[in-house]
């Protein structure tokens, strides 16, 4: 399941020595690091019991995307190229797709980078990445699908700004921007990768979660499944906005891992999506 990309526009780089949580106004606290190490670790042995021993997920937050290595990003490019060109028939190659992914993770304080990337041995088999942002900095070239007009774009920022303002009275959004991971592994590892970004976007206080996709892709059903809404459709290319709750799908997600994967630990995601798509018992 793979969500897709959004255009950046050259933005100037600021690095600070810390990545402050907001407590409570004119309050802040730095991250424990150590704790979100623990947090990994247990996390990891529960990779290796339902996926095996040579699995291994990594993790980066905020600046410390700075000091990602240039292997790692080689790695990260070719599984990037791999999913998206077999998927959805795209042509990327290891080199545009190593530029892509810096420009979508370069650190900005603004809109906080977080990714997972998931090995097995040494190679990355899939990933996953989002922006931490306040409502004020959600961008119509950054966050809108690219394949839309000026027009569309601007209509989806204003059913945006709307739903959050109004309806749900949030100001901190969590954008999913990429997740994927190679056809032969896709099935079992998206929660993993999942996990950690929503467990540390819940912590800093992040309660709404956004996509924007294809009405035919499985990240369609993937936001279904761990309770996502579409909010707006576009009609253009089938491209939909979905939004959510961070804490929710995260509980969805957790739930599914803890079952190993099991039909049973499946049951509310796979009714959420019949009750949305008006299938099987669920339609009534």
């Amino acid at each position: 399941m793979e969500l897709r990309k959004t255009v950046d526009s050259d933005a100037h780089i600021n690095r600070i020595k810390s990545f402050p949580m907001p407590m409570s106004p004119g309050l802040y606290k730095v991250f424990e690091q150590s704790e979100e190490q623990q947090k990994l670790a247990v996390l990891n042995r529960t990779v290796r019991e339902k996926l095996g021993e040579d699995y291994q997920l990594k993790t980066y937050c905020g600046e410390e995307v700075l000091d990602i290595s240039e292997a790692t990003f080689d790695a990260l490019a070719i599984c990037y190229k791999t999913v998206f060109n077999e998927s959805w028939g795209e042509s990327w190659t290891e080199s545009s797709a190593k530029q892509e992914i810096k420009d979508s993770l370069r650190w900005d304080p603004n809109r906080i980078p977080l990714l997972s990337l998931l090995y097995k041995g040494e190679d990355i088999i899939g990933f996953c990445w989002v922006l931490l942002l306040d409502r004020q900095a959600l961008s119509m070239e950054r966050d809108m699908p690219w394949e839309l007009s000026d027009a569309e774009k601007a209509n989806g920022m204003a059913i945006s700004g709307y739903w959050m303002e109004e309806v749900v009275k949030k100001d901190k959004i969590m954008f999913i921007k990429e997740l994927g991971a190679l056809k032969e592994h896709r099935q079992k590892v998206s929660p993993f990768l999942s996990i950690p970004l929503f467990e540390r976007a819940v912590k800093l206080g992040y309660d709404v979660a956004f996509l924007w996709t294809n009405v035919y892709s499985k990240a369609f059903k993937w936001g279904l499944g761990v309770g996502f809404s579409p909010v707006h459709f576009f009609i253009t290319n089938n491209l939909l906005l979905m939004y959510g709750s961070v804490k929710g799908s995260l509980d969805t997600l957790k739930a599914v891992v803890e079952a190993s994967f099991s039909k049973q630990s499946q049951y509310f995601m796979i009714k959420n999506i019949n009750k949305y798509l008006l299938k099987g018992e669920t339609r009534n």
